[in-house]
Formats: C-alpha cells, sequence, structure tokens
C-alpha cells in the first residue's frame, strides 16, 4: 500500500502509443518532424478507446509498459495506418525545424 499522495491520472494508451512510436518512427516512411509525429498521435489517439488509470507517480513507467505489452500488436496496427495517412497528406511545411506540432485530428 503506498502511504504518499502524489497519485496522477494517466491515458496509458497515450503513453503507450508516444513509447511505441519513438521506437517506430524511422520505420514509418515520414520526415518524422514533430508535426507528422503530432499527426500521427492525433490520429491514433482519436481511434483508439482512452484507458485511463490512477497511479502512483513513481510507478508510471511499470503501468505504461505493462499495458504496452498487453495491446502492443493492435498499436502497431495503428501506428501504422495513422503513418499511412500522415504520409498521404502531410501538414508540415517545407522548412520543417520552423514548424510548431500543431495537432490536428484525422477521421478514417
Amino acid at each position: 500500500m503506498h502511504t504518499d499522495n502524489n497519485y496522477i491520472v494517466l491515458n496509458v494508451m497515450k503513453e503507450s502509443v508516444e513509447l511505441l512510436l519513438d521506437f517506430d518512427i524511422e520505420e514509418l516512411g515520414i520526415c518524422g518532424c514533430k508535426r507528422c509525429r503530432a499527426d500521427i498521435m492525433a490520429h491514433i489517439l482519436n481511434n483508439i478507446p482512452p484507458k485511463y488509470v490512477v497511479t502512483p507517480e513513481d510507478e508510471v513507467f511499470s503501468r505504461i509498459s505493462a499495458y504496452s505489452r498487453q495491446g502492443k500488436a493492435a498499436l502497431l496496427i495503428a501506428i501504422h495506418e495513422a503513418a499511412k495517412a500522415v504520409r498521404a497528406n502531410p501538414q508540415h511545411s517545407d522548412d520543417t525545424e520552423e514548424q510548431p506540432a500543431y495537432i490536428v485530428a484525422y477521421h478514417a
């Protein structure tokens, strides 16, 4: 039992997608700029249900890791589908260094 009051509400799906995207971004065939990465995240998070949990702050990574392992195959499919949509319609400018990472919602 935890005795401290440092609990947070965490969307483990968002964190899991972000973690998996970090490892998979180079193989997706997109530029990997902040805008494209944010667009992929928005596309995925608009198409999967959130999963909120309450967890002690010091156990966030272990909680994310547990959920990432459970649904990894489905999340990887979602990541690849989102990357395909972003690759087909990139929203970044030619000067990706200057482009802020605004999130754009894509609907399948």
